[in-house]
């Protein structure tokens, strides 16, 4: 790399980015082959580096359905039973000591994204086949069970391990619960703290690392992170603006208390420069068979719908699906006469968009949302939809271009018709804003196309990012697999 002919800065700078961007996501490849040309990069170039994705690898755990391994000696191997290794919160501990001791060195810049994943070598073994790992970049293929097998798709169909419930290339019985607890595992649940104060001083005791201006938590890490946890880590990232957020759905009792944790989350949400918040609680409707005392569709707190309401009226932008309900945070607004003054883009989950809800309440929610968005003077956006396995419905508001009128879309497995309230409601939005007249269109989509939330997303062809393009892949691949279907 020395010579003039082949130096590294001699290359175009988008050339650069590109050789950074391959080197990111590289997958199988030992650090140590790539420590002395990578450092050399990192040093030099560090100011070209616009993405980071820092995985930490926690250890491998046994499977309850699965033998002990032995040893030489015939004796049990040392692998954690259930997936809580205290081991794997040292790594942790030390992983973000090591991260931030490097960033904190990296001066601030307009744009450098932090990827954060937490995942074992255990979690896409057994019961969970199809789970894949990647970056979020647009090389980042995800390297799951379809492309492990190539162009032979037999390398699905024939699976067949019945004890993980896996028969002729499909998951025919939801995960054991154990399987289910291993990989849904709390992060940092067993660190050396002695209580939350301690944990609290030494996230503070860790240097900021300003060069970061978003962090993508994606849903690709089952794994959950504590409210009070996140807030902590997010502390460290004083010029952060963008927050891209994917946890996973409680599946037991400590649902309740999560929630009551996310409104502590969401209010310090307050001390952050965030411009653009997207919240994505992902689920499988298949795991809660596992659990009896699941509700099979997860009904959102209505506090920290409210909550995030009231923290919102500072964004730019913000999506927010399934840990709230549109609903609640259009009472909230109108209960505390919040307003919005630079939001632009908005997309909500309402629950009164599935078919179970009676006329006038989903009446009832479009016109509280109309009321809301007569106190956001720069509205572009605002989607309200709803998606599961057979169900996806979209309302969609989009404000004038070019001369046009406004544009209202209704979209999705049933018929849904507005009102004249409804209608005259965001007749009223339009003519506030100066968006011109307001035009109604109407499409359906059919129900069997729609096997999953992802499903939902990609036919209601959604304009607001709900969440991240690689993370919905890997949804729809997801249910794709488990249904033993081959093609993507």
């Amino acid at each position: 790399m020395s010579n003039a002919n082949t130096s590294w800065a001699r290359l175009p700078p988008e050339l650069r980015d590109e050789v950074l961007s391959i080197v990111s996501g590289l997958h199988g490849t030992k650090y140590s082959q790539l420590a002395t040309m990578g450092m050399a990069f990192l040093l030099r170039n560090r100011s070209l580096i616009r993405y980071i994705w820092f995985r930490v690898e926690l250890e491998s755990y046994h499977c309850c359905k699965c033998p002990l391994e032995v040893d030489e000696n015939g004796n049990d191997e040392d692998v954690d039973v259930f997936g809580e290794d205290p081991a794997d919160d040292n790594l942790i501990v030390y992983a973000f000591q090591s991260l931030a001791a490097a960033l904190s060195t990296w001066e601030p810049r307009s744009h450098l994204v932090l990827d954060i994943s937490v995942s074992s070598p255990s979690d896409a073994l057994h019961c969970f086949k199809y789970l894949s790992f990647c970056p979020d970049t647009h090389l980042g293929e995800c390297s799951s069970l379809l492309q492990r097998s190539g162009d032979d798709q037999q390398g699905i169909t024939t699976i067949h391990d019945p004890p993980h419930g896996w028969v002729a290339g499909r998951q025919t019985a939801a995960p054991h619960e154990r399987s289910i607890y291993n990989s849904f595992d709390e992060i940092m649940s067993q660190a050396s703290f002695l209580d939350e104060e301690q944990e609290i001083r030494w996230w503070r005791s860790m240097p900021l690392m300003p060069a970061v201006t978003a962090v993508l938590l994606r849903q690709q890490t089952r794994r959950q992170w504590w409210p009070a946890t996140l807030a902590n880590m997010l502390t460290r990232f004083p010029n952060m603006t963008k927050l891209c957020y994917e946890p996973w759905r409680e599946w037991s009792q400590s649902q309740q208390l999560n929630d009551q944790l996310t409104q502590q989350f969401i209010d310090s949400l307050h001390k952050t420069k965030l411009s653009k918040l997207t919240i994505f609680e992902n689920f499988n409707e298949a795991y809660t068979v596992s659990f009896p005392s699941c509700p099979a569709i997860r009904v959102p707190s209505p506090v920290v719908s409210h909550k995030l309401a009231s923290a919102s009226v500072q964004l730019t932008e913000l999506s927010a699906s399934f840990k709230v309900n549109a609903s609640c945070f259009f009472w909230a607004s109108k209960r505390y006469s919040l307003e919005w003054r630079n939001l632009t883009r908005l997309a909500l989950t309402a629950r009164a968009l599935t078919g179970d809800e009676d006329f006038e309440d989903i009446s009832s929610m479009l016109r509280n949302a109309a009321g809301a968005a007569l106190k956001m003077p720069k509205l572009e956006t605002m989607e309200l939809w709803n998606g599961r396995q057979g169900v996806a419905m979209l309302f969609r508001y989009q404000k004038a271009r070019d001369g046009q009128s406004a544009v209202i879309t209704v979209r999705g497995t049933l018929e849904l018709a507005l009102g004249s309230a409804v209608t005259e409601a965001w007749e009223a939005v339009a003519l506030r804003h100066r968006h011109g007249r307001v035009v109604v269109q109407s499409s359906l989509i059919k129900p069997n196309v729609i096997r999953s939330h992802g499903d939902a997303i990609r036919q209601l062809g959604l304009s607001v990012e709900v969440i991240r393009p690689v993370s919905l892949r890997q949804i729809i691949e997801e249910h794709q697999i488990r249904e033993g279907l081959t093609t993507i």
